[in-house]
């Protein structure tokens, strides 16, 4: 998922998913150290910063059939990171830098299934590669690989911690297999497949222009809050986005709107889409109450419209001298999302409804084997709910989390015309993770 914003440990500002987390308490100090080996060419400085994170958790399941517990990380852009930035003083009005981020994969939630502890298991891979002029008067231009202008529209001011343990995309449990009611048997369909965003083609449930591609993105300069960007890449997409940060008395507030339009062949994309997004976040300074919802409306060409919303909201308390303890709950739900029975699944390899469901003995099975070639999927409902406990431990640059979550789902289909639905047994998830920031 996918984008690019800065983290703060103490002070729980961010955006979603390119966690940069370059503002924990003890990063000024490693910056400080990092420019006095600033490189030199000629009459040019260009610095370098290493900075990133580690996280890993310990992430129990069960999914009616049996339980079991894995150790790993995340996908990507939660799993553990190694950022490398620069940037160089041209004058007094232009900047020019770098950006080159790569994701340490190892095993995590995101791929791991019931049958499968090493899930995700594989070399590092680039996250970013690009480059960006910058002047104060007129924005910033990046051409490369990067987070795009409508990526990580989602706006939290949670905290760092936090947003590990909870946020929009279903970096845990995407993988494993869905159940069909009462029948005691894993399809071969997974809990991805039902919630498969058209424009980036994977099961991700929301921010789901949340990957990264080849363009060229303009951001324009912060006027009163407000930043409009736009970009254009690939084969190819054009997105564009309004971001707004503001106080408002003792509110903090956060804003994202965006817009994008798809017609490239990104991770497993099976037609042109449409994507609009809108978000919005506050947290109450005195209180340290804070909330979020994101909205998000595709519109596939030659499907069924679908449509995202997720909403959360908690209190960050003062309780011990270690950090702020974030108190959470969380809950999503998706509509339509079921392009992965439609040919674009990216883990399972369905093909479609019927060959996601074979031999589970489930309703939509026994359509398949009296109606050959005469079922179809429909529609699908996923819903998430979960609740959770963050400490931040400023001293250390960390954050350790006990959450859970609660993944339901219903799956429409018709046999000869005929509309039928079958609900899936529910999946659990706990896990007790942490990261450290660097």
């Amino acid at each position: 998922m996918l984008a690019s914003a800065s983290l703060c440990l103490g002070s729980g500002t961010a955006a979603s998913a390119d966690l940069a987390g370059n503002c924990c308490a003890d990063l000024e100090e490693r910056i400080a150290e990092l420019e006095a080996t600033t490189a030199r060419k000629g009459n040019k400085k260009v610095s370098l910063m290493i900075s990133g994170w580690v996280t890993e958790q310990i992430m129990g399941w069960s999914d009616g059939i049996s339980s079991d517990a894995y150790v790993g990380t995340s996908l990507n852009d939660l799993g553990t990171r190694l950022h490398f930035d620069g940037s160089a003083q041209i004058n007094a009005e232009w900047s020019a830098g770098y950006s080159l981020r790569f994701d340490v994969t190892g095993a995590n939630g995101f791929v791991q299934d019931a049958n499968n502890a090493k899930g995700g298991e594989g070399p590092p891979g680039l996250l970013n590669s690009y480059w960006w002029i910058k002047s104060d008067k007129l924005g910033r231009v990046a051409v490369g690989r990067q987070s795009h202008a409508s990526d990580d529209t989602w706006v939290d001011l949670s905290g760092a911690g936090s947003i590990f343990a909870a946020n929009l995309v279903i970096f845990d449990g995407q993988n494993f297999n869905l159940v069909p009611e009462g029948t005691g048997t894993r399809a071969k369909a997974r809990w991805g497949d039902i919630a498969t965003c058209y424009t980036v083609g994977v099961g991700i449930f929301a921010d789901c222009g949340g990957d990264r591609t080849n363009s060229v993105r303009y951001d324009t300069p912060t006027w009163n809050g407000f930043v409009v960007s736009t970009s254009w890449g690939e084969d190819d997409f054009w997105d564009v986005a309004l971001r707004h940060s503001g106080e408002f008395g003792s509110f903090k507030t956060l804003l994202g709107l965006s817009y994008q339009d798809n017609s490239s062949e990104r991770i497993n994309t099976i037609t042109d889409s449409q994507l609009w997004q809108a978000n919005f976040a506050f947290l109450h300074t005195p209180t340290g109450i804070f909330g979020s919802v994101h909205y998000g409306h595709e519109t596939p060409d030659g499907f069924k419209d679908t449509d995202q919303l997720y909403l959360k909201a908690g209190v960050r308390a003062n309780l011990n001298p270690l950090g702020a303890t974030v108190f959470y709950g969380e809950y999503g739900h998706d509509k339509d999302m079921f392009s992965g029975l439609l040919g674009g699944a990216v883990f399972s390899g369905t093909t479609d409804i019927c060959d996601g469901f074979a031999g589970t003995g489930g309703r939509i099975d026994n359509a398949c084997l009296a109606n050959p070639g005469g079922v179809e999927a429909t529609g699908s409902k996923f819903s998430r709910f979960g609740f959770g406990v963050v400490q931040e431990i400023d001293a250390a640059s960390m954050a350790v989390w006990l959450k859970y979550k609660n993944h339901s789902a219903d799956v429409d289909f018709s046999s000869n015309g005929a509309g039928q639905s079958e609900s899936m047994e529910n999946l659990h998830i706990y896990a007790l993770g942490g990261a450290v920031f660097f």
